[in-house]
């Protein structure tokens, strides 16, 4: 099978064509947010593709099922708005038929069944953003099964590079590492730490962790106080660190979180009991931690440009109208990079 960078194609022709014109609304990145890598594609497969993992051509109606994570994270809200916006104008357009929202509510278990419902209605295209790597994946090998293309939103499920027809995301090991490495220059000598995980099982709470104990290491005089399932949940963050500082008070030195709603909200807590020294970071940098940097009462955070991948996801839309086809086993990844936004460049993303 030939590999090609279709994508770019498509997003040639798109512009050429003027076909997603209505699309092209403001979004919420910052105009000098860096340029996203190119798209890349794998090495050519060896033998015949697997036809359970092979989507047939798009022909007639296009129903989109945006499979949402949840309504209610600012990070989720941002790219489900941006999402309804660019498929609200792709139907004004006449280039799919009809779209639906589903909201997971973070449950995988729900995500699962939401599919089921969206295939027996018909729809024919799906957009997924997952709640958990194992909990979320048969959502993509149902829609292999069925020959629907499913394009994967800003983290993976277990088959995702193998039975997927696209994904657009960013390396969340740099996102670890990021908050690693901004924690280990404010803090030189290290101390004792504690981490604040988002659900446990999704590629993001896994990839991040991953990143931290690469940068935050003995050798650096770290000492991990222990990793806490707060589930992105910044109550659940907030009680978890007041148990860090009784239990280890004067050594705890940094508290980092897997996104910014825990993060900020942590900061916030360890500022109103008089320990402004402990540093907190966190992923997202939605409009309150930005603030909040811009303020001067958070350090930083690690921006992810949510926008920019669910743009590259719709675009497999266009590309599948245009060509007649998706190909289930090529797969367009594309690694959004992460930005660390300090009170340097917050006036940079902080937008309105």
């Amino acid at each position: 099978m030939k590999k090609r960078n279709v994508l770019a194609i498509v997003l040639a022709a798109v512009m050429a064509t003027g076909m997603l014109a209505a699309c092209g609304g403001k979004t919420d990145a910052p105009a000098e947010t860096p340029a996203p890598a190119e798209t890349e594609a794998p090495a050519e497969s060896e033998g015949e593709s697997d036809p359970s993992t092979a989507a047939p051509a798009v022909s007639g109606d296009i129903k989109v099922a945006y499979m949402a994570k949840n309504v209610v994270d600012a990070f989720h809200v941002t790219m489900n708005g941006y999402v309804a916006d660019q498929l609200d104008a792709m139907k004004a357009e006449g280039l799919i038929s009809e779209w639906q929202m589903f909201d997971a509510t973070t449950d995988p278990v729900l995500q699962c069944s939401e599919l089921e419902d969206a295939l027996n209605n018909g729809f024919n295209f799906v957009l997924l953003q997952p709640c958990e790597a194992a909990g979320s994946d048969p959502v993509v090998t149902r829609c292999a099964e069925e020959g629907v293309p499913v394009v994967v939103i800003n983290s993976t499920t277990e088959s995702t590079m193998e039975k997927a027809s696209g994904y657009s995301g960013s390396d969340d090991v740099q996102a670890g590492e990021m908050m690693g490495n901004y924690i280990n220059e404010m803090v030189p000598d290290g101390g004792t730490y504690v981490h604040m995980q988002g659900v446990l099982g999704s590629s993001a709470q896994i990839d991040r962790g991953q990143g931290i104990a690469n940068t935050m290491t003995e050798d650096k005089g770290w000492t991990s106080g222990g990793d806490f399932a707060a589930e992105w949940l910044a109550e659940k963050a907030v009680g978890f660190a007041t148990d860090a500082l009784t239990q280890y008070g004067d050594d705890l030195k940094a508290i980092v979180c897997d996104n910014d709603d825990m993060s900020s909200a942590v900061q916030a807590y360890c500022n109103s009991v008089n320990r402004e020294d402990i540093v907190c970071i966190g992923v997202d940098g939605n409009k309150g931690p930005l603030t909040m940097v811009k303020e001067g009462t958070l350090g930083a955070t690690v921006f992810q440009d949510g926008v920019a991948q669910c743009d590259y996801a719709i675009n497999t839309i266009a590309r599948a109208i245009m060509t007649g086809e998706t190909d289930g086993v090529e797969m367009y990844k594309t690694d959004i990079p992460f930005v660390l936004v300090t009170s340097e460049n917050v006036d940079q993303y902080l937008t309105d």
